[in-house]
């Protein structure tokens, strides 16, 4: 995990062109955002490990309704943190680290696609 942050600090601080007065400032604020997301992500998991075609149609209505207000929590947090992060980086910086947030997702998830389907498939008893 912490090779993963490593790697995605040094991602975005090249995709944002951070300089480093920015970053001793930027990266405080960052993982702070990071950590109130990840609380968020944790706290709705936690609660919600059952596969929908295991619920009956009351707890799939609650999952909808959970799952669209924990949504709503990340907008809550990206809208809050948005003024804090204009304080340190510009307004382009910002939308850079949007799309290099999405990049970085998106290449994680690949790699771990190409290690899955690498990997030798082990034979059904």
């Amino acid at each position: 995990m912490e090779r993963i942050h490593a790697i995605k600090v040094a991602y975005i601080t090249d995709k944002i062109h951070l300089t480093s007065a920015q970053a001793e400032r930027f990266w405080p604020v960052y993982n702070q955002y990071e950590d109130e997301k990840f609380a968020l992500r944790k706290k709705y998991f936690a609660n919600h490990s059952r596969p929908a075609q295991n619920m009956d149609e009351d707890d799939s209505r609650k999952s909808i309704d959970d799952d669209i207000e924990m949504q709503e929590k990340m907008l809550e947090i990206r809208k809050r943190y948005k003024d804090q992060f204009l304080n340190v980086i510009s307004a382009q910086q910002l939308a850079s680290l949007y799309d290099a947030e999405r990049e970085f997702k998106r290449m994680l998830i690949q790699q771990l696609k190409e290690r899955h389907a690498n990997r030798p498939q082990q034979e059904l008893r």
